[in-house]
């Protein structure tokens, strides 16, 4: 290994793409086990999922609709751009975890297996949870003339349910979000997780597989700009398996990457003071740029940011920002943050519920979105009562769904 990382000295100060197509066939990178988890370094993901546990709060506040002084930030208002980053996020830890295992169709299958236990149960089992919400919408219909927010079986009907079952929901151009409507995005990833392990098993996991990751970026961004989507946000629908496809793909180009710069030794790095706060300046300028009024074509800078928030937190090392994103609290923020993801929505509309039925608090209408005209103090108070919910409940659904089923799922494959 140390005699192939000498022989590629002289190649790894040229330009990232150049190295990325020329080096990737070396082999310290045909032999990606080499930095794959392992007790040694198994603290690698600590910082990367506290991220992730921060972005999906970030969702999480983004879709709250009470008028509250903390919705009202320009950084929340921007917050649905957090999923381009789950998306890059994605394609970085499924290359790391699965680029060496992906050879043939066993290993396909098995992929698949592992990701179908870990996201399918509690995507079905919220599925279940929306479907009692429209019998208990109909039920407030018909025996009391109670419309809660739209008018039971009409948006989420059977052929939507159907829909979610097979996760199929978000692969149509026409049809609206349905049912768990953030569930979206599993049913987009399911299909980048597919086109990975398809695209790995036939290029290989060297210079074939940046190639195909660079045609695919291209190819998505391309997609979204013809059909006139210039704004992530809005790329929805059938949209979305660009925005997806595009946001994995260059997680998998991230971390092949990281592959170029990971070599390096303090005695290579005579700037290491100076590298060692770059990921803290990409950090705050990714802060900055969300707390700014986006115009559309803008929001494609983000998964790009994102990117350079995962490569330079993990090759750039700040001791105290990874002693930071490795404290408890935000470990387990990030441990938990699938079952955040899909538990807050059906929180917002309990929550809705409760303030415009019970406590008769009016909606507005603010352009194209509707919120729930609380005071000040009230929409504060809410907020942070639908912040603890979201954390209790997501522990629990952590705790008795999520983790069990993904241990069962990997216990199932091996018999």
């Amino acid at each position: 290994m140390e005699s192939a990382v000498a022989a590629d000295k002289g190649r790894i100060t040229r330009g990232i793409v150049h190295r990325m197509l020329m080096d990737v066939s070396a082999p310290q990178y045909q032999n990606l086990s080499a930095v794959q988890p392992s007790a040694e370094n198994a603290g690698f993901f600590l910082p990367l999922e506290s991220l992730r546990g921060v972005a999906a709060l970030v969702v999480v506040v983004y879709h709250a609709i009470w008028i509250n002084p903390v919705t009202g930030l320009r950084f929340f208002q921007n917050g649905a751009l957090m999923v381009d980053f789950f998306f890059v996020l994605s394609g970085f830890v499924i290359c790391h975890s699965y680029g060496a295992r992906l050879a043939g169709l066993r290993d396909f299958g098995r992929f698949m297996w592992l990701r179908f236990g870990r996201l399918y149960p509690l995507h079905f089992a919220f599925l279940i949870v929306f479907l009692a919400i429209e019998f208990a919408k109909y039920f407030a219909q018909v025996r009391y003339g109670i419309v809660a927010d739209k008018p039971a079986f009409t948006v989420n009907g059977a052929g939507a349910f159907w829909e979610n079952v097979f996760l199929v929901q978000a692969l149509s151009f026409t049809a609206p979000l349905t049912y768990n409507y953030p569930s979206w995005s599993i049913s987009v990833e399911f299909c980048a997780y597919t086109l990975f392990a398809v695209t790995r098993i036939i290029s290989g996991r060297g210079a074939g597989l940046v190639v195909a990751s660079i045609i695919i970026v291209a190819v998505s961004a391309a997609a979204l700009l013809i059909g006139g989507k210039w704004s992530l946000a809005d790329s929805g629908n059938g949209w979305a398996l660009f925005r997806c496809c595009g946001g994995f793909f260059l997680g998998v180009l991230t971390y092949y990457t990281y592959c170029q710069l990971a070599p390096r030794t303090p005695s290579e790095s005579p700037s290491r003071a100076l590298d060692a706060w770059i990921a803290p300046a990409v950090l705050i300028a990714t802060i900055i740029f969300l707390s700014s009024e986006l115009t559309q074509a803008w929001s494609f800078l983000l998964p790009v940011l994102g990117a350079g928030i995962i490569l330079t937190t993990v090759a750039y090392p700040n001791r105290i920002l990874v002693r930071l994103l490795s404290c408890k609290p935000l470990t387990w923020l990030g441990r938990v943050s699938y079952s955040t993801y899909m538990v807050h929505a059906a929180i917002v509309w309990t929550v809705t519920q409760w303030l415009t039925l019970i406590m008769k608090v009016p909606r507005v209408q603010i352009g194209e979105d509707s919120f729930v005209a609380t005071s000040p103090g009230l929409g504060l108070l809410t907020f942070a009562l639908y912040m603890a919910l979201v954390l209790v409940v997501s522990h629990f659904t952590f705790t008795w769904i999520e983790d069990p089923f993904r241990k069962k799922a990997r216990r199932l494959y091996v018999m």
